[in-house]
C-alpha cells in the first residue's frame, strides 16, 4: 500500500496485522496493541493500536492515532508529506524532515518481541 503512494516501507513499524485501502485512498492499519520505537534516534513515537488517514501520492494527511514525545508531552502528527529524498513530519504549524534513508527498513516496537516470537 506504502510503495503505491511514494512511501517507504519503513514509515510503518513491523507488527501490522492488517490494512484497509479504499478507493478514495483512505486508509486504517492495525497492530496488537500501541507501538512505540524511535525515529532517527532522537524522535519517541507513538502509533496506536488503529492508526488512520488519507493516501494520495507523496502524501499521508488527517491522520489519525500517531503521536510524537516532545519533552513530556504526546503532540499528534497530522501529516507525513515526502519530496524527493525527504520526509516531513508535521505536528500542527511545526514540521521536521528526515531523510528516506531513515526508512528502508521497519522499526521494531518496544515490547513486540514476544509477541512475534509466538506468532511464528
Amino acid at each position: 500500500m506504502l510503495e503505491r503512494y511514494d512511501f517507504p516501507r519503513g514509515i510503518l513499524p513491523v507488527g501490522v496485522e492488517g490494512y484497509v485501502l479504499r478507493d478514495d485512498g483512505s486508509f486504517e492499519v492495525y497492530f496488537p496493541r500501541d507501538c512505540e520505537f524511535m525515529l532517527a534516534r532522537t524522535w519517541l513515537v507513538r502509533y496506536g493500536a488503529r492508526i488512520a488517514g488519507a493516501a494520495a501520492s507523496g502524501s499521508l494527511t488527517s491522520l489519525q492515532g500517531v503521536y510524537v514525545k516532545v519533552l513530556f508531552v504526546w503532540l499528534p502528527v497530522g501529516e507525513v508529506d515526502r519530496a524527493g529524498d525527504r520526509l516531513s513530519f508535521y505536528i500542527g504549524p511545526v514540521s521536521t524532515s528526515f531523510p528516506l534513508a531513515d526508512f528502508a527498513d521497519s522499526p521494531h516496537c518496544r515490547g513486540y518481541d514476544h509477541l512475534l516470537a509466538a506468532a511464528a
